[in-house]
């Protein structure tokens, strides 16, 4: 390659005819859109820009980042929204452009728990009586006697739990998994054997670092602390960035953490006995209080809009504890219970300010505070102690355009970043921008002649309550139809868990196929039977909107109930709407209906997975005909041929057979 030629000629070279991929990918032709992205990448890193990208499903987006990135030299940290995807693109999409690019140095990083802690392992083992010993236990002892290797040829276990063969309870593994309130780090004996150790130094010397949202955003909070220095940052999946970077910045306390912190045994044994007595109290008096004068009712919240002084006396009474750990500290400590009793003064100071902060109710104008009732499986009194409070922000453009995009180059990428073309949605709720270039890549698969997009107009318009029965049956009766026509191989979306229960409940006789209920098994177990079977249906709720691939016959129709607004008692959008309200902003066309646009977009992606995949997606929602924003909705949607006619879906799967 000639070195006159600029990054960007240099990614297009590769990735068509004559070029290092050539032999590898041959459909180059096929692949404009993956190209173009290539180039705008390497123009991006060239420049030091900001570039925001939508790329369609089939576009090859994680080659179209890693090429130019690799060409480069430069150190990227790549963020995706999940484990699953850190895998795929780990696992899968870096070691195709090692073999058939260049080969460099990549790291996986997940948060510590994700991690086996040795020290702890070892505790566990020692003090087990035989009778004690689950197989679980004893199968992982004997994997790690064997220096076994992970699911996938050539793969080293490498301390990551997710890469046992075989699944690990989740009680054995918050015994063994590392902690960092019980890390002893330098000063343990197994330091030099430590799987987050090893972890962090293969991060330390990688050029590609793949990590999760939640990591990249608690490494802007910390200023750059917790992941290694880096040149470039690309955002996969962006479309999760406001959610979970409002998630990774909200504060959250329960009485279980409480608890947790006063079953530590160094505590029990240092503090007054009449303080911790006292403690725990309080602890239960605050939460006991909390469940009468702010009980979150049916719908399992409430705000919480005054202080809560109970609270706020737990708070005293944990900063007690710190302080008295503080002056009653143990003599002939050893190096590592020195280390550990440090971090458990520091674990009580922190919990003590979060009491403080959630339960002092100070800044309503950039957070939301309220209260949430948990799951009240094994919980005490009542599932009285299962509540939590949590402050959360109103806004995170500030901290993503300080710590994280006036500091480093930026690529954010996902499938569905544009509304209507337009990225000023993206661009608002995550921060502004400045000197990015912005493109919306045509679509890779062939929409017109593959799908069909179903929208009739007779339908009640969405309605629940007490008078919801008739809007509920006719719903049934649409998705029951639709199904026959289809001969099962669907996906039935739903925007409420009662919506979903009762449509099942009226389409369960009426309907010869597979029937599976999201709820009824795991995400994982639905997902292989809805393959296996050929001719399933499932039903699910949002977390079948996406982030599943099912390419192929078994998947031929995905229907919609409604569009997918955020439910308007849900503490932080109500809150949001509410401030943008009383700044008269326009809060319906600038947050909640782009929102819901790209959900739906999102839900209907689940249907076209590769070039040669066909089927019918279907909107249930009348108020797409009915409603002024109607229009806007259609226009961001894939560009399938649409219909109103039931008829039309029958013949659709007629002509596929």
């Amino acid at each position: 390659m000639s070195i006159s030629l600029s990054l960007a000629e240099q990614v297009r070279h590769d990735l068509t005819q004559g070029g290092v991929l050539s032999e590898s990918l041959p459909d180059y032709e096929e692949r404009a859109a993956q190209v173009e992205m290539a180039e705008l990448v390497a123009q991006a890193l060239e420049s030091g820009q900001h570039a925001v990208i939508e790329a369609s499903t089939g576009t090859g987006k994680s080659l179209a980042y890693l090429l130019p990135i690799v060409r480069s030299g430069k150190v990227a940290i790549i963020s995706t929204a999940n484990k699953n995807l850190q895998e795929q693109l780990f696992y899968k999409d870096i070691p195709f452009v090692q073999r058939h690019v260049k080969y460099f140095r990549a790291a996986l990083i997940k948060g510590m728990g994700n991690y086996l802690c040795l020290d702890r392992f070892e505790r566990e083992n020692s003090e087990l009586l035989p009778f004690q010993r689950s197989g679980a236990f004893d199968r992982l002892l004997q994997f790690l006697q064997e220096d076994a290797t992970g699911p996938a040829d050539g793969l080293r276990f490498d301390g990551d739990l997710d890469l046992t063969p075989f699944a690990i309870p989740g009680d054995l593994r918050a015994r063994i998994a590392a902690d960092s309130d019980q890390c002893a780090w330098s000063k343990c004996n197994w330091f030099g054997d430590c799987y987050v150790r090893e972890m962090r130094q293969r991060a330390r010397e990688a050029q590609v670092i793949v990590v999760n949202h939640t990591l990249l955003l608690l490494d802007a909070a910390m200023e750059g602390w917790l992941l290694p220095e880096r040149d470039v940052v690309v955002i996969d999946e962006a479309h999760h960035l406001e959610e979970e970077a409002t998630r990774a910045f909200t504060t959250t306390v329960s009485p279980g953490r409480v608890q947790s912190l006063l079953q530590q045994r160094r505590l029990r044994d240092t503090v007054n006995p009449a303080l911790y007595q006292e403690a725990g109290q309080r602890n239960i008096a605050a939460w006991d209080r909390l469940a009468v004068t702010a009980d979150p009712g049916f719908k399992n919240r409430v705000l919480l809009t005054r202080p809560f002084q109970e609270g706020l006396h737990l708070a005293e009474i944990i900063d007690a504890l710190a302080e008295d750990l503080k002056y009653k500290r143990p003599e002939n400590m050893d190096e590592k219970e020195e280390q550990l009793y440090e971090k458990l003064i520091k674990r009580a100071r922190n919990l003590a300010s979060d009491l403080r902060l959630v339960f002092a109710v100070e800044d309503l104008k950039r957070r939301v505070y309220y209260v949430e009732r948990l799951s009240e499986r094994g919980g005490q009194n009542n599932g009285l102690r299962q509540l939590s409070v949590s402050a959360a922000p109103l806004s995170v453009t500030e901290l993503l355009q300080t710590q994280l995009f006036e500091k480093i180059n930026t690529i954010a990428t996902s499938a569905t970043l544009a509304v209507g073309g337009d990225f000023s949605f993206f661009r608002r709720r995550v921060g502004a921008l400045k000197n990015v270039a912005e493109r919306v890549l045509p679509p890779t698969f062939d929409y017109p002649n593959h799908a069909l997009l179903y929208l009739p107009r007779g339908l009640p318009e969405p309605k629940f309550g007490t008078d919801s029965k008739p809007y509920l049956e006719a719903l049934a009766r649409e998705m029951a139809q639709l199904v026959r026509a289809s001969r099962g191989r669907a996906f039935l979306l739903f925007s409420s868990h009662r919506a979903m229960m009762e449509v099942y409940e009226l389409i369960r006789d009426e309907v010869d196929f597979p029937l599976l209920l999201q709820g009824d098994s795991s995400r994982v177990e639905l997902i292989k039977r809805f393959r296996t079977e050929g001719n399933a249906v499932l039903l699910g709720l949002k977390s079948f909107w996406e982030g599943v691939d099912i390419a192929g016959e078994a998947l031929s129709l995905v229907v919609i109930d409604k569009l997918p607004f955020d439910p308007p008692d849900d503490p932080v959008h109500e809150a949001r709407v509410k401030l943008m309200k009383e700044a008269n902003e326009d809060w319906f066309n600038g947050y909640v209906l782009p929102q819901a646009t790209l959900r739906l977009k999102q839900g209907l992606g689940r249907l076209i997975r590769t070039k040669d995949d066909r089927g019918v997606m279907a909107i249930l929602d009348t108020r797409l005909h009915t409603k002024y924003y109607g229009s806007r909705v259609l226009a961001a949607l894939p560009p399938a041929r649409r219909t109103a006619k039931i008829e039309d879906v029958e013949r659709f799967f007629q002509d596929a057979d």
